[in-house]
């Protein structure tokens, strides 16, 4: 499974909720006074974590952060003044890296710190979410940097000034942090199980 395809090569989008609706089920159930109600559970495939140890805690605890910090350099960033801040070579990129950066926490907050085992939507709003929003914000930031040296060599511009430097410095954090991410989810093991493995009480228990 890539980043953008599920398990049988299929492409799946970036956060299409949509494609998840299938996977739960309201049933009619009879309690034992008697009354009936309805009661939501999973129907899809589980996710489990191949190692559900403290390295693999570490490892999600590291990633989000990285996620924060990303955020963090990535508005410092915006209060530097540098020779090419008013360019938009630079300004339409940096711009860009701010929405994945944003769904960079979202993914951080939705991590599975502690649950086990996720429903499919459960492991898009974290894990997949974070490796897709690293990897967006990365380039973003990345050709933000590229696009810096381009606005220097169309106005033949060489003269680093300290704000200059730190723009650099600070936007190459940014970039560290997301590869730091993808290397990190990368060491993470995974496997995919189907919804047989579990029984009923936790099907619903975690809805």
């Amino acid at each position: 499974m890539g980043l953008f395809t599920d398990p049988s090569g299929k492409w799946s989008g970036f956060t299409d909720r949509t494609k998840y609706v299938n996977d739960f089920r309201t049933e009619l159930v009879t309690d034992k006074n008697g009354k009936t109600r309805k009661k939501v559970t999973y129907h899809g495939p589980w996710t489990v974590l191949k190692d559900t140890g403290t390295a693999t805690l570490v490892k999600f605890i590291a990633a989000a952060v990285l996620a924060v910090l990303n955020g963090v350099f990535l508005v410092w960033t915006m209060l530097t003044t540098h020779a090419s801040s008013g360019s938009y070579l630079v300004i339409v990129p940096f711009a860009a890296a701010l929405f994945p950066s944003l769904y960079l926490l979202y993914g951080a907050a939705a991590l599975p710190y502690r649950r086990q085992p996720m429903r499919r939507d459960q492991y898009m709003h974290g894990i997949t979410r974070m490796q897709r929003s690293s990897l967006g914000a990365g380039v973003f930031e990345l050709a933000a940097i590229l696009m810096s040296f381009l606005y220097r060599i169309l106005h033949s511009d060489w003269m680093f000034l300290t704000g200059d430097r730190l723009f650099l410095v600070r936007i190459a954090v940014t970039v560290a942090c997301c590869a730091g991410i993808l290397i990190l989810f990368r060491s993470i093991d995974t496997d995919e199980k189907p919804n047989e493995a579990y029984g009923s009480e936790i099907k619903t228990r975690l809805l």
